[in-house]
């Protein structure tokens, strides 16, 4: 399976149709970028038009959360990624412009999404890229700079947990389907052993140290109307900081959907 790929939105095609290509993208690659939407969509017609896709294309899950009451579900299907002038930037990375840490979205969810779904509304006057490392080449890099770490992280279980939701899963796993993440280091449970949260600040450092601004790190800047879609659990993603004055200077729609067994 190849990393990423892009997808091409042609003119007046509908979102229905675009579905079976957006499948057999991710049939073929961990991440795919949409273009060419916003050159012939207006922009209000923009977050229907991914509704329409992201519904053809898989079973949507409802994600969202509400920051104002402890990252509760709020049952909606989209998730605001949003600056807010009025949220502290160390309160929470999704209002925030500063750069967010590499992580998988799902790591403390008990009933996952499998493909992760981004679409951007508004860019960032300057920055904010959202970056992928492919699982391979991460694995790679651990067995090069850290293969004592690399052999300790694999297939080594760690509970993650987050308003009320957890799961027991590796950070590396190695799978009959390939390598497999589920990270977040400020998810793992406060309840953890001492061990497993040495281990979680060791790779933590390592992502700093030899993947973070390398070669590794694969940097999509969403133009207002495109979109990216990855398999949540064969890349790490993150975000570059970015310039940003007033609220919703920079704003995107997230959501995830799974996907049937022939896909």
């Amino acid at each position: 399976m190849s990393f990423i790929t892009t997808l091409s939105i042609p003119a007046h095609r509908a979102a229905t149709a675009l579905a079976a290509d957006l499948r057999a993208a991710l049939a073929s690659a961990k991440v795919v970028h949409l273009r060419g939407l916003a050159d012939w969509l207006p922009a209000p017609e923009w977050p229907a038009y991914y509704e329409a896709l992201t519904e053809a294309t898989g079973q949507c899950l409802h994600l969202d959360e509400d920051f104002a009451q402890g990252s509760a579900r709020t049952g909606h299907k989209w998730i605001e990624v949003r600056y807010d002038a009025d949220i502290p930037d160390d309160a929470a990375y999704r209002f925030s412009k500063n750069a967010q840490p590499l992580h998988t979205d799902e790591s403390y969810l008990s009933d996952p999404a499998e493909v992760m779904f981004m679409h951007c509304l508004v860019q960032a006057p300057a920055g904010g890229e959202t970056t992928f490392v492919d699982a391979d080449v991460l694995w790679q890099s651990l067995q090069t700079h850290r293969p004592n770490l690399a052999a300790r992280l694999l297939d080594r279980p760690v509970r993650f947990a987050k308003a009320g939701d957890s799961r027991h899963l590796p950070i590396i796993a190695q799978t009959p389907d390939g390598l497999r993440l589920n990270w977040n280091y400020h998810c793992v449970d406060p309840a953890e052993s001492p061990e497993n949260h040495t281990l979680a600040a060791e790779f933590r450092q390592f992502l700093l140290d030899h993947i973070n601004n390398s070669t590794a790190e694969i940097a999509i800047q969403l133009a207002p109307g495109e979109a990216v879609a990855w398999w949540d659990d064969q890349v790490l993603h993150g975000r570059r900081a970015f310039r940003a004055e007033a609220t919703n200077d920079r704003f995107l729609l997230k959501s995830g959907f799974k996907l049937t067994a022939d896909v």
